[in-house]
């Protein structure tokens, strides 16, 4: 068979034994062919045999470029490129001054933030976004405009207290304990462009501007319902947002001795589910 479909199988054989995959497997890993210091990806990308054993599309993987504090200019453009973000007149980004200047700039905002705690190896939709951001016709799809999270206490189902007392539930086994319930409220003024009319009736639309969306939801704790409620209103005009699935999330916290005011990194995956 074909060395190309080493990298696929491999990752085939690790979900259908339930096994998460190893990024750093030699020739198939996620990071086999990863590149992430300045100099590194700079020799990289004049020669790839500089710092590659092989092709890495002869065993049906690809070559990665990280962004982190050891990155330069070439590690941004590397990813401008596999992006897609270079216009008809870009052939040679790399000297361009306007390209230059907002690389160099997009640098000193990662190598900033990652001194306060922040990682953007494993995070390529953050530096997308923060590439975009740094472009003169950029414009943001959404707006934040308000948004509110309400937690009041309801009296449990019959069926939760069955749970509650059918074991050994320690200090959950009370017949006062209550149920929280979260409600979130979220307002969002979208991009007027492919925006569909305001009627359905749990829209709430500004009369001044109809592109203003005020949505409530309730969820299994605030940040659900808070997803809920933001899907909801952005739903009407990206609809390829149904289709938008949570693969993973972690959570880390940066600064144990700040208590419950310490900063707190979150990472999450997401991918599309439809055709």
């Amino acid at each position: 068979g074909s060395l190309k479909e080493v990298t696929s199988l491999s990752r085939f054989l690790d979900e259908q034994m339930n096994l998460p995959h190893d990024p750093s497997a030699p020739y198939v890993g996620m990071s086999a062919f990863a590149h992430k210091g300045g100099i590194h990806v700079a020799a990289v990308l004049k020669d790839e045999n500089t710092y590659q054993h092989i092709d890495p599309t002869v065993v049906g993987n690809q070559r990665r470029v990280l962004i982190s504090e050891l990155s330069g200019r070439g590690n941004i453009m590397s990813k401008v490129e596999e992006f897609g973000m270079l216009g008809q007149g870009d052939k040679n980004p790399k000297g361009d001054p306007e390209w230059k200047e907002r690389s160099g700039a997009i640098l000193k905002t990662v190598k900033e933030l990652e001194q306060k705690g922040y990682t953007f190896e494993g995070a390529d939709a953050s530096v997308d976004l923060m590439i975009r951001r740094s472009m003169p016709s950029y414009s943001p799809p959404f707006e934040i405009v308000e948004y509110s999270v309400h937690n009041d206490d309801a009296t449990p189902t019959a069926n939760r207290n069955q749970r509650w007392t059918g074991g050994n539930a320690g200090d959950y086994n009370s017949k006062g304990r209550k149920v929280a319930r979260c409600k979130a409220v979220v307002g969002v003024r979208v991009s007027s462009g492919g925006m569909s009319d305001c009627e359905d009736v749990m829209t709430m639309c500004d009369l001044e501007d109809e592109t203003t969306h005020l949505e409530v939801e309730r969820g299994n704790g605030p940040v659900d319902a808070l997803a809920k409620a933001l899907k909801k209103a952005l739903l009407p005009t990206y609809p390829m947002l149904r289709d938008l699935e949570l693969r993973d999330y972690k959570v880390r916290i940066l600064d144990a001795e700040s208590a419950t005011g310490a900063m707190v990194r979150v990472m999450i995956e997401f991918q599309l589910s439809g055709p």
